[in-house]
């Protein structure tokens, strides 16, 4: 099991997040922006991973002519981003 899947999403992006910062310092050496650069892209594609089974989740609770509630997938918003 590899080192992202043991996190949560909220401490991967944080990691992502402490990443970045360090890459825009320009303080580490090429050696570790490269190995901080791959890092980075694997727990990018985790996050995104983790927020597209969540939005697999998402429903929208739809009120029919009869008073019944019926749910439905919920759609993206128009114009929104999607992976």
């Amino acid at each position: 099991m590899s080192q992202e899947k043991e996190l949560t999403f909220e401490e991967a992006f944080a990691r992502l997040e402490q990443i970045v910062r360090q890459l825009e310092g320009g303080e580490v050496n090429l050696e570790e922006s490269l190995r901080l650069f791959e890092e980075g892209v694997r727990l990018s594609r985790y996050c995104a991973q983790q927020l597209d089974a969540a939005e697999g989740k998402i429903v929208r609770l739809v009120e029919k002519p009869d008073g019944t509630v019926d749910e439905e997938p919920f759609d993206v918003l128009p114009g929104a981003a999607s992976s």
